[in-house]
């Protein structure tokens, strides 16, 4: 318990420290681009940096993580304070488990995050400033069961204009419905259409037979439980989406039977790429000398983090290929972490016989 305390001590302390450098990093360099469109407001101001510092912490988080460890085992090192703990009979093992324990809880916290409206803090900094949030979606069709569902335009708050949704019988044969509305919001799971025009198709296209009958109502509610969130997984190259709509998103794709390639790349990025963590660690620790004489000290901490920082660039440009379709998400995401997880495993179970 005492081991566990003294690592974590450290470990965290570097943690806290270089998670927030990088994290202020990041807001000073993004806001260098609203500088000029910064609002009067204080209460604004602070908002769109708490906002900006809560989206940084999708880039900031893993690589904080990995540097605090590096940082960590220079330090143990070059106080002696490693080669006395494996002198008292310590395991490699056992000193790199805090470290490990820590940064994969720490990871999972943040799997936990994107589930949660923290996944949109990117969409809310962009709502501060009316130039970007005001840009809206337009000519998105798509497809929702019997039915298929135009939009003029969509925006970031959930108002729809020109929205015409056209149903199909169900053989998907014959045309039974049009509605259509110039405006629509989306309000307690339902589309409201605002002074909508129904037209009810005839069974029969005969001579003297029924016809087209219209129907007009102030306000209709339709569409139920088609998320907007849902729509950004069509609409967007690289959409801003939590777990929990993200899996919203994949059960109706599965419904329609339409492709879920890009909403699979985002859940993958999501919730498989955070957790490399850990098991760059374990590579890392493989390599991590027992005196300070054994290897060159800064050397070894400028490949230790390059190395991290390569694998963690490697990961974010895979999941973002896979996301905008580049690769298949399988092959982008998957398949580098289950070759990640077996190297670093092979060292794992090697660690104890390293230097």
């Amino acid at each position: 318990m005492r081991l566990w305390l003294f690592i974590s001590h450290y470990y965290l302390r570097y943690f806290v420290v270089i998670f927030f450098a990088l994290g202020l990093f990041f807001v000073s360099i993004d806001s260098l681009q609203y500088i000029d469109n910064f609002s009067d407001s204080a209460n604004l101001l602070v908002l769109f940096f708490v906002y900006d510092f809560l989206y940084a912490m999708n880039f900031t988080l893993p690589i904080s993580l990995l540097l605090a460890m590096v940082i960590c085992y220079l330090f143990l090192i070059k106080s002696s304070q490693y080669t006395a703990l494996l002198a008292l009979g310590y395991s490699k093992r056992r000193i790199l488990s805090p470290m490990l324990m820590l940064s994969f809880l720490i990871s999972l916290c943040h799997i936990g995050l994107n589930a949660t409206p923290f996944a949109y803090a990117q969409e809310k900094v962009e709502k501060f400033f009316a130039k970007d949030s005001s840009v809206p979606t337009t000519d998105l069709f798509v497809k929702y069961h019997n039915s298929y569902v135009y939009f003029g335009s969509i925006n970031l708050i959930r108002q729809a204009n020109t929205i015409r949704v056209f149903t199909l019988s169900q053989d998907k044969e014959n045309l039974v419905q049009v509605t259509q509305a110039r405006n629509a919001t989306f309000e307690n799971d339902y589309w409201i259409l605002y002074n909508a025009f129904m037209q009810d198709m005839p069974k029969r296209w005969e001579l003297g037979g029924a016809g087209v009958k219209s129907i007009s109502f102030a306000k209709l509610p339709i569409l139920k439980d088609f998320n907007p969130k849902v729509l950004d997984s069509f609409s967007q190259a690289k959409p801003s989406i939590s777990i929990i709509d993200a899996l919203d998103s994949l059960r109706l794709l599965k419904e329609q039977k339409i492709g879920s390639e890009k909403i699979r790349a985002v859940l993958y990025a999501l919730i498989i790429v955070p957790l490399f963590v850990p098991f760059v660690a374990m590579i890392i620790t493989y390599y991590v000398p027992s005196l300070a004489r054994y290897g060159n000290l800064y050397l070894l901490g400028f490949l230790f983090i390059v190395f991290a920082l390569v694998v963690w660039g490697m990961f974010f440009s895979l999941s973002q290929f896979a996301i905008t379709g580049v690769i298949f998400p399988e092959l982008g995401v998957v398949a580098p972490f289950v070759l990640l997880v077996c190297v670093a495993l092979g060292y794992y179970t090697r660690l104890n016989k390293s230097l």
